[in-house]
């Protein structure tokens, strides 16, 4: 996948055109496009009725090859395609029998078949002969985890797909409490969306009431304090907190660590430059001008020295008695003095 994505909605808008590849091999450590396309073309090479006689789906060990070359070699009955899928093709298609078959099957591919093999959390050799052919006469896409730097983005963009609009303040909060998971990010943003108000804007608020996730003692607002050197606010976040240090702590290191970088680039001027070169959301820039400002060098230096200490003692490494909450206000303690 590119970073824009834009294989991938090449991909869509041909499958929604009915302009449908002979074999499409979708592999990569991002299930959620291989997923989507798969779904896409399920619900548009047969209508309801041909599925009947001309759908097969094949799930990973439980098959076998021979078998699903002899279904994508059928031809289609009363339809003009066959869809032939191997679903998590990711526990097959190592296998010496696997890369025969496809090289028998590609030499004479059956014309009138859409043949889908759906590796997920695998990337395939590109070397090997069958996907070589398969690259040539149709669709070989690769799934890469999304960047933090679009994350931002691509949560905006399923808001707006919907009709509504979302705080920036909102996406930093699902980015920071989901992650990275684009499917537990859809299914999110679905939940919001039917519990959007009138105005269809998304905020903070709404977030907080429909996934549970407060925002006011989550650890990025524990961040936000300490940017802001915010002494009382950290230490009435860090009594409230419910996240352990084993959440706290990476959290912190993540934004220290990369604020070095910051305080170490040749030049700030550009903020797209910025952002890809620190591979963070646009939404987090201002956090680092913040951080900048609030910290020197050496005092960012020396909060990272920090974290690395009290993710040691969390873990029992130079602790004998202090709890959680104890560790907490020291570490806040050492990194605003």
């Amino acid at each position: 996948m590119k970073e824009d994505t834009s294989d991938f909605k090449d991909i869509c808008k041909q499958i929604k055109m009915r302009q449908f590849a002979p074999i499409y091999v979708l592999m990569g450590d991002e299930p959620y496009y291989i997923d989507k396309i798969v779904d896409l073309l399920e619900e548009t090479v047969l209508s309801e009725d041909e599925k009947d006689l001309n759908y097969a789906a094949f799930f990973g060990k439980s098959s076998n090859i021979i078998d699903i070359v002899n279904e994508a070699k059928a031809y289609p009955i009363m339809a003009e395609h066959r869809l032939v899928i191997i679903k998590e093709a990711q526990t097959i298609t190592g296998s010496a029998q696997f890369d025969k078959s496809m090289e028998y099957y590609l030499a004479q591919p059956q014309p009138k078949t859409v043949f889908v093999i759906a590796c997920n959390g695998k990337t395939l050799d590109r070397r090997k002969k069958w996907l070589t052919v398969a690259a040539k006469m149709g669709i070989v896409y690769t799934s890469e985890k999304i960047k933090e730097y679009y994350l931002g983005p691509f949560i905006e963009n399923m808001a707006k797909a919907a009709g509504f609009t979302i705080e920036p303040d909102a996406v930093r909060m699902i980015t920071d409490y989901l992650g990275s998971d684009l499917k537990t990010i859809e299914t999110t943003m679905e939940k919001l969306r039917l519990q959007a108000p009138a105005d269809k804007r998304i905020n903070t608020d709404l977030i907080e009431k429909s996934i549970g996730v407060s925002k006011d003692y989550q650890p990025y607002e524990l961040t936000s304090a300490l940017i802001d050197r915010n002494a009382e606010r950290c230490y009435f976040i860090a009594a409230h907190c419910s996240a352990s240090m084993h959440v706290i702590i990476p959290t912190l290191f993540n934004y220290f660590s990369r604020l070095i970088a910051y305080q170490y680039l040749p030049d700030i001027s550009n903020k797209d430059t910025v952002c890809k070169l620190l591979q963070i959301s646009p939404y987090a820039y201002r956090d680092y001008v913040k951080g900048a400002a609030a910290y020197s060098k050496m005092q960012t230096y020396k909060a990272v020295g920090y974290l690395r200490e009290y993710s040691g003692k969390t873990n029992g490494i130079n602790n004998v008695s202090a709890d959680e909450k104890e560790l907490l206000n020291e570490l806040i303690f050492k990194i605003l003095h």
